[in-house]
């Protein structure tokens, strides 16, 4: 079930005795001194970034049509203007863990819960327009194409719906299990599975036009990157395949923990300035060359790294479970500000407007809080008291929060 256990890294083995106090004792000091999070970073320089290679193909103000906002997967919209405070127009009890955010479109908000229900509320009133429960469980966020709302399940499926009445369009078998969104370029939606395939899927005759395979099992979203999709894996590899035959173009290899397994990517890839930029779960963030793989810079936070990134104003804001959203330069990958949210941070921050928002985990399965910072500066300017994972999407006049379990349509005081 995918839940927040998914989130955690398992460390450990049956160790008799005084073995296990040795251990303990060990593990205790390497934390303390930053352990495997903390062997160094290093900064990088302006050699390879383009300035001027923002995202491609910015969707309109109307719509936030998928994970990460555009293509790119950046999770910024710099150009809406909106900004706290906020009061609440409506809100929707999903009875279910919302793990990833919904997307907004043509009026509708548009959301896949944990249980395994798909919905569409009116965007103005939140009322419940359709509702389906589809086959397997959710753990990603639906993609809107036109006339299509696609969703992936748990038990391998893409499946597309009518975003107007909830209708199955179609439906395709893709692998074991899919957590990852869809990403929807080229009339085609591309997908990773948790056995390792990496597949764009044409949504007009509802077939794969290329197989391909990741280095281990795909738990997060694919991102556009020029001629080329990018992916990390649970394996600790970012690959690129070329977007028109799958053909992988290049392959790295993420800096390793002290533990097996510990540069594995639970996180999903960004991209701006001709580079990909993304977290591992042994707290190391790394910038890479968008068209060779080869590394820009690398910094090492203070604990495990599950937050995508978002990319706006040449920072590359991305949250740890040390309790801080960090704003890293994106030429460098020097550190410009931190905000400590007072625990640990999991979901991925957004931009909107000139805000950066972002979600905190509870203690002991209790709402979280979501904060917005200015993304200049790190000041907080508000707070809403719920939240868990990724906080919040917005279109012309109204910002979608996620909590966690319910959604919140907000519009300015």
């Amino acid at each position: 079930m995918p839940t927040p256990r998914r989130r955690r890294v398992l460390i450990g083995a049956a160790v008799a005795g005084g073995l296990v106090v040795v251990a303990a004792a060990v593990l205790g000091y390497g934390v303390l001194r930053g352990g495997w999070f903390n062997p160094g970073s290093e900064e990088g320089t302006s050699a390879g970034f383009k300035p001027t290679a923002g995202p491609k193909g910015i969707p309109a103000a109307s719509s936030w049509p998928q994970y990460g906002f555009d293509a790119n997967r950046t999770r910024a919209n710099p150009d809406l203007d909106l900004a706290p405070p906020y009061r609440v127009r409506w809100s929707y009890d999903a009875g279910s863990l919302l793990e990833f955010p919904p997307v907004v479109g043509g009026g509708r908000v548009i959301v896949g819960t944990n249980d395994g229900v798909a919905l569409a509320l009116d965007q103005q009133t939140g009322r419940v327009v359709w509702s389906r429960r589809l086959v397997g469980q959710m753990a990603s966020s639906p993609a809107l194409a036109p006339g299509l709302a696609l969703f992936t399940t748990t038990r391998g499926r893409l499946v597309a719906l009518d975003p107007a009445t909830g209708r199955r369009l179609w439906g395709f078998k893709a692998g074991r299990s899919i957590e990852s969104s869809p990403l929807v370029a080229d009339g085609s939606a591309y997908v990773g599975t948790l056995d390792g395939q990496v597949l764009r899927v044409d949504l007009a005759t509802h077939r794969p036009v290329w197989a391909a395979r990741a280095g281990g099992d795909v738990k997060a979203s694919l991102a556009l990157a020029g001629p080329t999709v990018v992916i990390g894996d649970y394996s600790g590899h970012i690959s690129a395949f070329r977007r028109t035959d799958g053909h992988l173009v290049w392959r790295a290899t993420s800096p390793g923990g002290a533990f097996r397994g510990s540069g594995r990517f639970y996180a999903g890839p960004a991209v701006a300035y001709g580079r990909v930029y993304l977290g591992n779960v042994n707290g190391r963030v790394l910038a890479l060359d968008a068209a060779s793989g080869q590394r820009a810079w690398l910094r090492v936070l203070g604990d495990f790294v599950y937050s995508s990134a978002a990319v706006d104003r040449r920072l590359v804001l991305v949250g740890s479970y040390d309790h801080r959203l960090h704003a890293l330069d994106a030429v460098t990958g020097r550190e410009r500000w931190s905000f400590d949210a007072g625990e640990r941070i999991s979901g991925s921050p957004s931009v909107i407007g000139r805000y950066a928002y972002v979600s905190t985990l509870a203690r002991r399965g209790a709402a979280g809080a979501t904060y917005a910072v200015d993304v200049t500066t790190g000041r907080r300017v508000w707070t809403f008291p719920d939240g868990r994972y990724s906080p919040a999407v917005a279109v012309e006049g109204m910002l979608v929060l996620t909590g966690r379990e319910r959604l919140y349509g907000l519009v300015p005081r």
